[in-house]
């Protein structure tokens, strides 16, 4: 069944750190809870792992209401930000650690050291299960805690910023191995995270936090393609989505969306959905390209202000009609800073949002 939630709040001195959060995840799902520092991601996972009890709202695990039964009871792993391990066990030892502890009855050791072999093996730990924790590197001490929580094969797995502490290229490694180990064990897994590659990569489904409230829940594709609102198009998207400043006027029969300096753009089409004068216009930035690919492509130029290199792909950022623009170029490509571009913006590729609500009024294409 899974994991549902109903008006949880969190009050921390007087303060709501969650507010009055209702959410349902159905068995099977991987899902990503995204938002920046001070979201409530981290709050969230307390809270449905038993380690913290909600202010106010009620958990429930399968339709049973475990809201204040004690961490030790609930089928649940977690693993955190931090590399936790213990010191003065090996890494063998760390990965066996909650089959050691339980209450319950106890494993054969043959079975035991199975298991600990096969997580090991997953998380490509087996070279170094008799080394201790300060004797190897921060990845692998990463891998030992989430082999560590993984080996209870709990029904619910919490994994808060789990990558956070990796340099790029083991986080890059990691979340395919995470990815895969993670959608084959079943049951539920929430995954915090301020990154949005996290999500696209590992999640069947994504939540955007804010300030404590959750603006957008649901699978994947749905959020990516319709975000409800301005703040999720903006976060969820690698690079940032765009956010312009766009009037609308009406003239002989024709809706024109001006955005800046010349940039005139043609949504005669949506006219009826569009009773406002003025709209957030989001275009995400591959839609944005720095050759004519196309015939309908809507040139405009821009002033470089950085040229940065993300792996073999160039981020382009550039300031047009006093507002940041960021474009993203396959491949590498070198720019200097101040010089003047000629770029081209898909004019079938936007969203419209209320500027006042942030709320999505009309995308002009459908995927």
């Amino acid at each position: 069944m899974g994991i549902r939630i109903e008006h949880v709040t969190r009050t921390f001195d007087g303060v709501d750190v969650l507010k009055d959060l209702t959410l349902e995840v159905e068995d099977g799902a991987f899902v990503t809870m995204l938002g920046g520092l001070g979201a409530g991601k981290t709050t969230l996972l307390r809270i449905l792992a038993g380690i913290d009890k909600p202010t106010r709202g009620r958990v429930y695990f399968d339709g049973h209401d475990v809201t204040n039964e004690p961490v030790q009871k609930l089928p649940v792993a977690m693993v955190y930000q931090q590399f936790v391990n213990y010191p003065s066990l090996t890494v063998y030892e760390n990965i066996a650690s909650p089959l050691r502890a339980g209450k319950g009855k106890k494993l054969p050791e043959k079975e035991l050291d199975k298991k600990v072999q096969t997580y090991a093996e997953l998380l490509g730990l087996s070279q170094v299960l008799t080394h201790y924790p300060e004797e190897i590197s921060g990845g692998q001490q990463q891998r030992t805690a989430i082999a560590r929580a993984l080996i209870k094969e709990a029904k619910f797995t919490f994994l808060d910023e789990p990558l956070a502490n990796l340099d790029y290229k083991l986080r890059e490694e990691l979340r395919g191995e995470l990815k895969k180990i993670l959608s084959q064990k079943g049951g539920v897994v929430v995954y915090a995270t301020p990154e949005p590659v996290d999500a696209l990569s590992m999640a069947t489904h994504v939540g955007y936090m804010e300030d404590g409230e959750i603006l957008q829940f649901g699978p994947l594709r749905e959020v990516y393609r319709y975000p409800s609102r301005a703040e999720v198009g903006a976060y969820f998207s690698y690079p940032t989505m765009n956010l312009l400043r766009g009037s609308l006027t009406h003239d002989d029969g024709r809706s024109i969306l001006h955005l800046g300096q010349g940039l005139d753009v043609d949504v005669s089409h949506f006219s009826e959905e569009l009773k406002l004068s003025d709209y957030l216009v989001g275009i995400r930035a591959y839609n944005i390209h720095t050759v004519k690919i196309r015939d309908d492509l809507v040139p405009l130029k821009a002033e470089v202000s950085l040229s940065e290199t993300i792996g073999s792909d160039t981020e382009l950022h550039c300031c047009f009609a006093d507002q940041p623009l960021v474009v993203l170029q396959k491949e590498v490509h070198r720019h200097r800073i101040g010089t003047e571009v000629n770029l081209y913006m898909d004019p079938h590729r936007l969203f419209l949002f209320d500027p006042d609500s942030k709320a999505l009024v009309v995308k002009t294409f459908v995927e």
